[in-house]
């Protein structure tokens, strides 16, 4: 078997779009778990913008068996209400892993792209309401963090899940890290630093320094989206700059996955071994590949390290 192959065996995707979705998606649930399942991998993780996915994962399991694990997780942006408890306490409830700061509705999406969408890719009915914006700062100054985001933070403290960072900025994870920590929160991922968060390699290693994990993307394998980076002045996202990020914070503090399910890209288990393959002829080895694609995101997830022995695999 090739070693491209082979690392997708037990990998975990923590990062997935499928429809539906109201943005153009390449598969649905059941599709996109049964190609990632054909691969060999051993978890996925589902993720919207416009709302919550624990919800649809007990249908998909029912689908799919033992064949793989699924996960899902609420994105806090305006359709749930924002930093909402609420929706975050039922999520929760509903068996979410994952919980995203604001990502298409954050003040610094806003910014930088200039409404909820991205380059080259819109919702597919429009956008009607207007955005303000969320941040987790409640005051001009920048100093004070809404009480909502430490309330967020103790309920995913308490449940023992995931905190993503979302599309906030730079200063806003060097804000939020601390706060969830004091609060109890154990597995925080800051998400695709180098797209939109806009962080650089000295303020990855920083926040892996202050507990967190970085993530990297697959999406970046394919010019779509890897030509068009939000940093004023900075060269097209690549594979090669992503493995000088790596390198830099160490595979021990890094999640790759693929943020994948978009029309004009590969199928997420085929943009994983895209990646994986590109990785390792930048300079990244398999066993730092296995940490990254398999350890770190079971340990997020609050998974045991090793894969559980499947059905079919006892066999």
């Amino acid at each position: 078997m090739r070693e491209d192959q082979r690392l997708l065996h037990g990998a975990i995707d923590t990062h997935i779009h499928a429809s539906p979705s109201l943005f153009p998606r390449v598969c649905d649930h059941i599709e996109c778990a049964r190609g990632a399942a054909s691969v060999g991998m051993r978890g996925v993780v589902f993720k919207v913008h416009h709302g919550d996915t624990s919800g649809r994962i007990p249908i998909v399991r029912e689908v799919m068996g033992d064949a793989i694990e699924i996960y899902g997780g609420v994105a806090l942006n305006s359709p749930v209400g924002g930093f909402n408890p609420f929706a975050v306490d039922t999520a929760i409830k509903m068996g979410a892993k994952m919980v995203w700061m604001p990502t298409i509705s954050s003040l610094n999406h806003l910014q930088k792209l200039g409404a909820p969408h991205f380059p080259g890719m819109k919702q597919t009915k429009g956008v009607n309401l207007k955005e303000e914006g969320l941040t987790i700062f409640s005051d001009k100054k920048r100093t004070k963090i809404h009480p909502e985001v430490r309330t967020i933070c103790k309920l995913i403290a308490d449940a023992g899940i995931c905190l993503s960072t979302g599309h906030l900025d730079v200063e806003e994870v060097r804000a939020l890290i601390p706060l969830a920590k004091e609060e109890g929160v154990k597995h925080i991922i800051v998400q695709h630093p180098e797209y939109i968060v806009d962080a650089s390699i000295e303020e990855q290693v920083e926040f892996a320094k202050m507990g967190a994990y970085i993530e990297h993307l697959a999406i970046f394998c394919f010019t779509h989206w890897g030509a068009y980076p939000t940093a004023k002045n900075a060269p097209p996202i690549s594979v090669r700059e992503q493995a000088k990020m790596v390198k830099a914070v160490g595979a021990a503090k890094t999640i790759l996955s693929t943020d994948l399910g978009q029309l004009h890209n590969a199928p997420p288990w085929e943009g994983l071994r895209v990646f994986v393959q590109l990785l390792l002829e930048n300079g990244i080895k398999p066993r730092e590949i296995e940490t990254m694609l398999h350890k770190n995101p079971a340990r997020v997830l609050g998974l045991p390290l090793k894969a559980p022995v499947r059905e079919a695999e006892a066999t």
